[in-house]
């Protein structure tokens, strides 16, 4: 994997993976400093997702194939051929704030708030001039209030479509600033740098007035705020913090007193989203749909460059900000690599659904792989590298958009180019990850066999009701992805007063009621998955009798052996069930699970 930042030394020792319930280390300092961090420098550029000292390495990385399929991919989404010229497609500069019933199509190349981040990449890697001319003039549309590619025109740096729009449309213009600034004339970076430090995206309505980069950063307008629930929080701080850590520090700039300030705020920010917003597993107050856009859109994004560009690490100590991009790994069984075969394989739940996997049209469900590569610990990229290369490559190939590189936006390529882990091994995701999870914030429990093919075992189930605005759970019943299909079986008791999970994701589940929920995973039943629910209400084929509880028994998959109660205990082929000290014990069990090791390299 390409350092993504200069001193960037890889850990010496073996890495304990994350343990199956995901507790977070309160001990330790978060975010964590990065070891041997070099400070940026008073006007060092690019800085957000690259430092100098990786372009000698990122310019031999353009000479690969597989460097020069993505700059063939960004040029066409800079112009729509050879990103040697602005575009030609451009939304009106005039506020459409879109209710989504008119949507205008653009056409690939269309003019987008990125460009400026993308021509200023191909600026870095080439040397060319002619590039950062590009960039400043495509950055001097977007002043002058051309909108952004968006269907609605949404996203815009002049009156966007309030808060929640203009947090994205600050950053991703932040970014092109980084990019590009090496190759400006001074007049015209400090055009741009006070742009961003006195920002003032006034909508045309009442309500988006007051969005300035102080009220972004803390998610706090003249007139509203939203909570770190809500998926507007982390768009309008994840935007504010790639503009701070853009031009901090720069000769351009009027008052760096106040931008130290705000970058304090920002930290906290941060801190915030991803202990209130997200649980530990990932799970976003307002479901799938809102969380992802919440997390990628910006969020993750700002979180790398607080890494590359301040030093500081939000992914190392707490594996929330991790699993914002992980649990698309462990909650999909993929039946195909479309947009709706990936949709369909993921249990969605809560508000927007239709953005989860949504990686074609927009922004909201795309770069989970060209992000997420950047937004998780060094180990955890091939958990992604592994499902990207296994389910999704060839069919981008096909579409000539190829490591995720299939939404219209240059940023997305970009990230893709500097993240992606060529030439890492395909590790399976087991490997690495746990197979059973538990989100404490939000009572979220999923438990998956093995990672596949379309067979996989995938069950899931939130056991909470999650917050207000797009209100949902608690679900009734657990949901169940099996041998092709999805089924509704069996509940998780709660309270959850004992938890045990092993290796192989099974787990036992259950409270002071006499009521559980077994998983067995082990196979010992004939069967690749067992269910046995205890005192609950499941219906069933076989429903059988032991120390004076109901147990209802579903197998997953063919094979499964006649259950039998025999000398106190359950028979199911060579897996025993019996009571102990008041609990149900399997004689198959793999455990508790302390997580596989892994070398600095990422190889097991």
């Amino acid at each position: 994997m390409l350092a993504m930042r200069c001193c960037l030394l890889l850990l010496g020792a073996l890495l304990t993976v994350l343990t199956t319930d995901l507790h977070t280390n309160e001990d330790q300092p978060w975010p964590t400093p990065v070891v041997d961090h070099v400070p940026v420098a008073a006007g060092e550029h690019p800085r957000l997702f690259l430092r100098r000292c990786d372009l000698p390495a990122l310019r031999e990385r353009a000479q690969t194939p597989e460097g020069q399929a993505l700059l063939a991919r960004l040029r066409v989404q800079l112009n729509g051929s050879d990103g040697r010229s602005l575009p030609e497609a451009r939304r009106s500069p005039e506020p459409p704030f879109g209710d989504g019933s008119r949507p205008i199509r653009q056409p690939i190349g269309a003019l987008s708030l990125s460009h400026p981040m993308g021509y200023g990449f191909l600026y870095q890697i080439t040397g060319d001039q002619h590039y950062a001319d590009l960039a400043a003039a495509a950055m001097q549309l977007i002043l002058d209030g051309y909108r952004d590619r968006d269907d609605q025109g949404r996203y815009s740096f002049i009156k966007p479509s309030g808060a929640l729009r203009a947090g994205p449309s600050l950053g991703w213009v932040a970014a092109g600033y980084d990019m590009a600034y090496d190759g400006w004339d001074p007049a015209f970076r400090r055009t741009v740098a006070q742009a961003i430090e006195h920002y003032n995206g006034d909508g045309g309505h009442d309500h988006d007035r007051g969005i300035t980069l102080s009220g972004l950063t803390r998610a706090r307008m003249r007139h509203y705020s939203h909570p770190p629930q809500s998926n507007h929080w982390g768009m309008q701080v994840g935007g504010a913090a790639l503009a701070l850590m853009a031009i901090t520090g720069d000769p351009e700039i009027d008052d760096q007193d106040h931008i130290d300030a705000l970058l304090a705020h920002s930290r906290n920010a941060m801190r915030r989203v991803l202990n209130i917003g997200f649980g530990n597993t990932g799970y976003f107050a307002e479901g799938d749909g809102c969380g992802s856009m919440a997390s990628h859109i910006v969020l993750l994004s700002a979180l790398q460059a607080w890494r590359v560009s301040q030093g500081l690490d939000y992914f190392q100590a707490r594996p929330n900000a991790s699993w914002t991009s992980l649990k698309y790994v462990f909650l999909t069984v993929p039946p195909g690599s479309s947009p709706e075969a990936l949709r369909h394989g993921f249990p969605t739940r809560g508000g927007y659904p239709h953005n989860v996997w949504d990686r074609f049209t927009g922004l909201s469900g795309a770069g989970y792989f060209a992000i997420g590569y950047g937004a998780v610990n060094p180990v955890e990229r091939l958990p992604l590298w592994w499902f990207y290369n296994t389910h999704l490559r060839q069919f981008d190939e096909q579409r000539r958009a190829p490591w995720d590189s299939t939404s219209p936006y240059p940023h997305h390529t970009v990230l893709a180019f500097i993240n992606t882990p060529f030439g890492a091994p395909l590790v399976n995701p087991q490997e690495v990850l746990p197979r059973a999870i538990r989100d404490h914030r939000y009572g979220f429990f999923a438990f998956r066999n093995r990672w596949q093919d379309r067979n996989d075992i995938l069950i899931t189930q939130l056991t909470q009701q999650a917050w207000q605005r797009f209100r949902h759970g608690p679900e009734e019943e657990m949901t169940v992805w099996h041998h092709g299909q999805r089924e509704y079986w069996g509940t998780i008791p709660t309270p959850v007063e004992t938890y045990r999970s092993s290796a192989d994701g099974s787990a036992i589940i259950g409270n002071d009621s006499h009521r559980w929920m077994i998983i067995d995973f082990s196979g010992a039943s004939g069967a690749n998955g067992l269910l046995i629910e205890v005192n609950g209400r499941a219906a069933s084929d076989q429903v059988l009798s032991l120390a004076g509880h109901r147990l209802s028994i579903r197998h997953l998959g063919p094979g499964g052996a006649t259950a039998r109660v025999e000398d106190g205990q359950l028979i199911i082929g060579s897996q025993r069930l019996q009571w102990q000290d008041g609990q149900p014990r399997l004689s198959h069990w793999a455990g508790p699970w302390q997580g596989p090791t892994v070398g600095a390299d990422g190889r097991p």
